[in-house]
């Protein structure tokens, strides 16, 4: 089936009375396949959402949005919608908020009919579609396991997998490649090329320059809601795709000031079994992160590493017979406190976490370990917050409610509430995951200078590159079991200097 085209006229788009798009004119033909670059919070997003048909352009009375064949003929968008297909961390987010726990198989069903939850039986040839996706995308074995119980990546691959099971004349990918361990990532970077060579409409929006198609040779790039460039990808502003120097705002020196050692261990883990969905994810793990180590938690999609650190955290109970030991914290004692001395970044905090809030109570509600406020935010935990957002670098009014900032915002707010308690130690999930290469860089060296100032760091990565050099240990999950392996050790601390 061939693509469709898509044609945008003076269309702007007005979200929570900001203007998210703005003077936008844009023509896709069917079958092309472009590249969507730009910074975070620049539009990129909407603008996914806006050709999918789940944003409608804001009216001015100029604005249009058609679509059309490969004929030039015009089609409807009420037509179309069952084969304008979206992947993001957004709609992925969606299915952990409203508790859309479905087995894998079922949820790749959905795609055939276009909703969002398994209402319709699929006939024969639709279940005939489904199962050769679920064998294509290696999701066979775990065609059975309820959605939720999946990890990260996991879930990414299954919903790449609905999507492509409309068989759909446009296809929009928001950084597909996020969550994905290596062997997920050459799997995709398979399927990609698979559908250059179709006739099918794809846009893929990137930060990394290893997650951007090669045979994908048109790019877009939108800066604050205007589309600025749209030509030849080799022409295209490199930057968007490469990693500049680590510059590190003035602000950052407050929120690294040094700690006071401490001897005790941080956590120690005694033959821990843990277990998601009834299900075990490791055994006997025996593991103690001393005082000052820095750790990386690695293995493939679904070996267990954010259960490992929702463990440490206090979200994941041990299973009878294992014990963990938390510093500070005495056996039986209530966690809030461990959850006020130790900051969280994860995905899952980060679906979950998509209430009615300003940022500034976003923020704020890092201070009280709590997912939302029981009461209003004080003026000294609203300065606080003001000087971590400050000191992460990310721009932007308190007021403002935090379901309107992008992905990539939203974790960099998600990284401010972990430091605005000025934690003792961080457990990172996929940290950078939906970064710009400019806060890549800006986090990297931010978490350098927190290690050099005492914060103890955990992070769980698949991109080596995301990894900062001050991690001296590694915890590989392979098979349900740890394996401990030590890294060289850390080069001299940087220095704290101004810039943007």
């Amino acid at each position: 089936m061939s693509g469709v085209g898509v044609c945008c006229r003076h269309v702007g788009l007005v979200l929570g009375g900001r203007r998210v798009l703005q003077h936008l004119n844009l023509d896709l033909a069917p079958g092309e396949h472009c590249l969507l670059l730009g910074a975070n919070g620049a539009g990129k997003t909407q603008l996914l959402k806006l050709l999918a048909g789940a944003r409608w352009p804001t009216p001015t009375g100029r604005g249009r949005r058609d679509y059309r064949d490969g004929r030039g003929r015009a089609l409807e968008l009420s037509e179309l919608l069952p084969r304008l297909a979206y992947v993001g961390g957004e709609r992925q987010d969606k299915y952990h908020r409203y508790d859309w726990n479905f087995s894998v198989q079922r949820v790749v069903a959905t795609g055939t009919h276009g909703g969002d939850r398994p209402l319709v039986a699929p006939g024969p040839a639709a279940r005939r579609r489904v199962r050769r996706l679920l064998v294509r995308l290696k999701l066979w074995p775990l065609r059975r396991r309820s959605f939720l119980s999946l990890s990260y990546g996991e879930r990414r691959r299954v919903l790449l997998a609905r999507a492509l099971a409309a068989r759909p004349r446009l296809l929009l990918l928001d950084e597909p490649h996020n969550g994905l361990d290596r062997d997920g990532r050459a799997l995709l970077d398979r399927e990609l090329a698979r559908l250059a060579r179709t006739r099918m409409t794809i846009v893929l929006a990137a930060h990394r320059a290893e997650d951007a198609p090669r045979a994908f040779r048109r790019a877009l790039v939108v800066a604050r809601g205007r589309l600025v460039y749209d030509g030849a990808r080799a022409a295209a502003p490199a930057r968007w795709l490469a990693t500049p120097p680590c510059v590190v705002a003035k602000p950052l020196a407050r929120l690294a000031s040094p700690r006071p050692p401490s001897a005790a261990a941080l956590v120690e883990l005694h033959g821990v079994d843990l277990y998601r969905d009834y299900r075990p994810v490791v055994r006997g793990l025996d593991w103690r992160i001393a005082a000052g180590e820095h750790w990386a938690v690695q293995g493939a999609n679904g070996s267990g590493k954010s259960t490992v650190l929702g463990c440490l955290y206090g979200l994941v109970p041990v299973a009878l017979g294992g014990r963990i030991v938390r510093r500070g914290q005495p056996p039986g004692s209530d966690l809030a406190s461990w959850r006020r001395r130790v900051g969280l970044v994860s995905p899952e905090l980060q679906a979950e976490y998509l209430a009615a809030v300003s940022v500034g109570e976003f923020v704020v509600s890092g201070l009280r370990a709590s997912v939302g406020l029981d009461e209003p935010p004080a003026a000294r935990e609203l300065a606080r917050a003001t000087a971590a957002l400050a000191g992460i670098g990310l721009d932007v009014d308190m007021a403002r409610s935090a379901a309107t900032l992008s992905y990539g915002e939203r974790r960099l707010a998600l990284f401010a509430r972990a430091l605005v308690p000025r934690p003792e130690a961080l457990l990172l999930d996929e940290p950078l995951t939906g970064l710009d290469a400019s806060f890549r860089s800006r986090v990297r060296a931010l978490l350098t200078a927190l290690a050099h100032a005492g914060v103890q760091l955990v992070v769980a990565a698949h991109h080596a590159s995301d990894l900062v050099p001050e991690i001296d240990h590694v915890l590989l999950l392979a098979g349900g079991r740890g394996v401990i392996r030590a890294r060289r050790p850390a080069p001299r601390p940087p220095a704290l200097h101004g810039g943007a």
